[in-house]
């Protein structure tokens, strides 16, 4: 019983240190970079059940990175409905740009994530800026068109997980 309880106690304590990890970490880069929601970031990590899994600063990038990955092939997908839906060239060719764009942070953050791993962390900075890149040219491909985007939604949350992936790499750099 004593044994019982001692690895209770022990789970809980690792549990609500990882919570916290999670918790502090939103609020610096949330505090930081006033485009990124506290709240948004700490429902993104409980979604990927991360309290659970996060060790130190390190995993919580390699999850974020994961999500914002997530995020990315979601966007492409939603991307791929419009342009089957499509009948409007011009605008078939704008959504064509967010595709390319998408497809191409898919394969940076698949390289950050790596780079994270390896603690190559200025390499998975540049793999994540790259990678960031791809809601704000995704949503100037409309813009400059004068027409708004349809995927002002995706865009906002991807930017956002990118972002926060990125902060976090950052902040291994300090």
């Amino acid at each position: 019983m004593r044994t019982f309880c001692y690895l209770l106690l022990i789970s809980l304590f690792t549990s609500l240190s990882n919570a916290s990890i999670v918790e502090e970490t939103c609020k610096n880069i949330s505090s930081s970079h006033p485009n990124i929601a506290y709240d948004f970031c700490v429902s993104s990590f409980q979604s990927y059940n991360a309290t659970s899994q996060v060790a130190d600063q390190r995993t919580l990038a390699i999850i974020a990175s994961r999500l914002a990955n997530s995020s990315a092939a979601k966007t492409e997908a939603r991307i791929q409905e419009l342009m089957d839906k499509e009948k409007n060239q011009p605008r078939k060719n704008r959504l064509d740009v967010c595709m390319e764009e998408y497809s191409n942070a898919i394969d940076e953050l698949g390289n950050a994530e790596q780079a994270i791993d390896a603690k190559r962390d200025t390499d998975a900075q540049v793999f994540l800026s790259a990678a960031l890149d791809a809601a704000s040219n995704c949503e100037d491909a409309f813009a400059e068109a004068e027409e708004a985007c349809p995927l002002e939604t995706e865009d906002g949350e991807y930017g956002q997980m990118a972002a926060i992936a990125l902060a976090i790499v950052a902040a291994l750099r300090r």
